[in-house]
């Protein structure tokens, strides 16, 4: 039997972890200042990305993704994400390693190398690494963060109608846990409204009240948002729901507003930042998780992240016939919107009242180095993914919590760790496949090499151009009313003749165009049903380029024109009467 090489030193230190791991304590591991920690070495060779920081975008960087681009159009990146490939390949070494010896990296290995990528991740945020553990995806930080503010029978629970799905169903668990019921409702129950306000069935009697502000399009700025949420916010409220980037109406929403407003008045706040990571400029240490118009400002982490901005795209397409007309109103567009937003973005800043104690804890010092809050408009809990725009393997989301709140907060799976300190809490949660956790480490590395700054640019361009090619050749507008309230997505109105069976239109007639889209076209993109009418809600990511939008307009064209009655086969003609 081989030996090895060298003996190690061992001594008498009994375990220092929790339960039986033979490693140091990931509390003390994780709490090391900034200037003094020294990372674990890599077990293996990661991917090389030496060539990244020379590709142009657009084609050239589909070479770092697993899509098929030459079967698929693919503009549906804020679905489900896309890996780059050297998380991918990183998350297979990581297995790989693992198997070759399981108890040394299970029982040695693996949690220094968690800690490392945490304190990876919270450089990259702008955060405390002792604040923010990794789940494996925002369903799972969401449901934690609802569970640890403490709801009670009869208080109130705040979020939009445009909040995502699945959170309204966790609202109605929420409300089926405080009157101790099962996750079922009683039939006919339902959220009492606050007046302006609407609601959707779920909660039940004697549990908390779930009630739901009603947006309504058109929208004209961000401050209809933080307006409706003032007046139908009950004051009973204790905890309000927020998305950074709405899923099914792709809307940035002014965040740090609603979270300033939350807090004089007492209410906790979650974010979901699902789409946040990658997309969005982060600080969460300033308060900053979302907001289009943070991007211009500097970041207090040394990630890469600092100075982002809007300047304009370099135009690197490929089989492009994009007219100059359009970049020239996209380009008008943005300036205006900028404009706006400074504006906004200045006039919030003067009015915001500083809470450092209550929003960032009671710490002192800080192990990353990173600069005090400032500003009331840190939430208490933020949860975003991994696998979406940071491109990192599906299984890996953050779950952040202010220092003051993690005393409440615990693990869905309680297991070893429960009790040793919030790290230790959900570091782990029992045997299985901790690969993607670790693999996120490449997808930062890929998005440091580019420049997170770059990136946005690149994608905000191209999405403004995306849109006005879209509107202009369909006669149609996007559902935001700026590109201030788009990030790397918008909802662009589809062309009613060929494609509405009755009006308006429903979410069969969004089904059967996006089936078209994918099964007869290969376009990959999302069709929506917005208050009776067609939306494609188009994404961008560093691989596309102008002329995907123009084969989703061909498309879009194609079925219009297929279903269209002047298109349509002639009527056999009726048989003649009997005589």
């Amino acid at each position: 039997m081989a030996q090895p090489s060298s003996t190690p030193v061992v001594t008498r230190t009994g375990y220092q972890n929790f339960g039986s791991f033979f490693t140091e304590n990931v509390e003390d591991l994780i709490s090391i200042p900034k200037d003094s920690y020294i990372a674990p070495e890599s077990p293996f060779t990661p991917p090389s990305l030496g060539h990244v920081a020379t590709l142009g975008f657009g084609e050239p960087c589909r070479q770092l993704f697993m899509i098929d681009f030459t079967t698929w159009t693919f503009i549906n990146h804020g679905a489900f994400g896309a890996v780059c490939r050297a998380a991918h390949q990183e998350s297979n070494q990581w297995r790989e390693h693992c198997e070759s010896q399981p108890l040394r990296f299970l029982d040695r290995e693996l949690f220094p190398h968690m800690v490392r990528v945490m304190r990876e991740m919270a450089d990259f945020i702008g955060a405390d690494p002792r604040d923010l553990v990794l789940v494996p995806n925002a369903t799972t930080g969401l449901n934690v963060a609802i569970q640890a503010a403490g709801l009670r029978p009869g208080d109130t629970m705040y979020m939009l109608n445009i909040g995502y799905g699945s959170v309204k169903k966790m609202a109605q668990a929420a409300s089926a846990a405080a009157a101790g019921r099962g996750a079922g409702t009683a039939p006919g129950s339902g959220p009492t409204p606050a007046p302006g306000a609407g609601s959707s069935s779920g909660e039940a009697p004697g549990g908390i009240n779930v009630v739901y502000g009603e947006v309504t399009f058109p929208l004209s700025s961000p401050r209809d948002i933080v307006d409706l949420v003032a007046a139908t916010m009950p004051p009973d409220t204790r905890l309000a729901v927020f998305d950074s980037v709405t899923s099914n109406t792709a809307l940035v929403l002014p965040v740090s507003e609603l979270t300033r407003l939350c807090k004089s008045r007492g209410v906790q706040v979650l974010i979901d930042g699902a789409h946040a990571l990658g997309q969005l400029h982060l600080d969460l240490q300033r308060g900053i998780c979302g907001d289009t118009y943070h991007d211009s400002g500097s970041s207090s982490s040394s990630s890469g992240t600092k100075g982002d901005g809007d300047e304009t795209r370099s135009i690197q397409q490929v089989g492009s016939s994009a007219t100059a007309a359009a970049s020239s109103t996209a380009a008008n567009v943005e300036a205006v919107d900028i404009a706006a937003a400074t504006a906004t973005a200045t006039a919030t800043d003067v009015a915001a009242a500083a809470d450092v104690a209550v929003s960032a804890g009671p710490r002192g010092s800080v192990p990353g180095n990173l600069v005090s809050p400032q500003l009331n408009c840190i939430p208490d809990y933020f949860v975003t993914n991994c696998h979406k725009w940071l491109c990192a393997p599906r299984g890996s989301a953050v779950l952040w919590v202010a220092s003051n709140r993690q005393a409440c907060v615990r693990p869905l799976v309680v297991s070893h760790g429960s009790g040793c300190g919030f790290t230790s809490d959900f570091i782990w949660d029992g045997c299985r496949d901790y690969a993607p956790y670790l693999a996120t480490s490449s997808a930062l590395a890929l998005w440091r090499l580019l420049g997170p700054p770059r990136v946005r640019s690149y994608c905000r361009g191209l999405l403004r151009e995306a849109v006005a090619l879209l509107t202009a050749r369909w006669g149609t507008t996007m559902l935001a009313p700026s590109f201030q309230m788009c990030a790397c997505m918008a909802l662009v109105e589809l062309p009613r003749q060929g494609l509405v069976e009755t009006e308006p239109a429903t979410s069969t007639d969004a089904k059967y165009v996006q089936d078209l889209l994918h099964h007869v076209h290969a376009v990959e993109c999302p069709v929506k049903c917005i208050q009776g009418r067609l939306y494609v809600r188009i994404s961008v990511h560093i691989y596309n380029i102008l002329a995907d939008y123009e084969r989703l307009a061909e498309a879009v064209d194609r079925i219009a024109a297929s279903n269209s009655p002047s298109q349509a086969p002639a009527p056999a003609p009726a048989p003649a009467p009997n005589e």
